[in-house]
């Protein structure tokens, strides 16, 4: 009888410790997702440095300024470090991306975010007179450091940008 009830109360157990080996499981393959939302372009530019987390003028990845359009008007526009690879994204959603891509998928950045570039950030729509951000998830590898972030811009409003960013790691 006190085998039955021994072996009974392990069995009674078993859900809780599967429980909590499922949960450490889902922290090792949590990524720290972080929302930064930007000065106001209109009133000077903005630099961003990923591996401090924080607005940096002097050492910076991503830059956000107003570009010359011509006949005096300006277009916001985005633009990353000489010292960033680009890998972009197209079918996955930004919660989906958890791994490195492959290193031969990252290329240089040079204009690619830009207004008008390959990817641009930023779309200028002449019908309707109004700025639209992509959805297109980039990934950036930071060459000095080795640091790999996945970035999406989720808005822009007069001049503000809010997006989103997480490290990636290869573990």
């Amino acid at each position: 009888m006190k085998q039955l009830l021994i072996g009974a109360s392990t069995l009674m157990m078993l859900p809780f410790i599967a429980c909590e080996d499922n949960k450490e499981d889902e922290a090792k393959n949590e990524v720290n997702i972080i929302e930064i939302t930007t000065d106001n372009v209109n009133d000077g530019d903005y630099y961003f440095n990923f591996v401090e987390g924080s607005k940096n003028n002097a050492s910076w990845h991503l830059s956000y300024k107003n570009l010359d359009a011509g006949d005096g008007y300006y277009m916001p526009s985005f633009s990353l470090n000489s010292s960033i690879k680009l890998y972009v994204e197209k079918s996955l959603e930004f919660e989906e991306i958890s791994t490195i891509p492959s290193n031969n998928l990252f290329s240089s950045s040079n204009g690619k975010l830009e207004s008008g570039g390959e990817y641009e950030v930023l779309t200028y729509d002449m019908q309707v007179h109004k700025i639209s951000v992509s959805n297109y998830n980039y990934i950036i590898n930071e060459t000095v450091s080795n640091k790999v972030f996945k970035i999406h811009f989720d808005e822009y409003s007069s001049g503000v940008v809010i997006f989103r960013y997480a490290e990636l790691t290869s573990e």
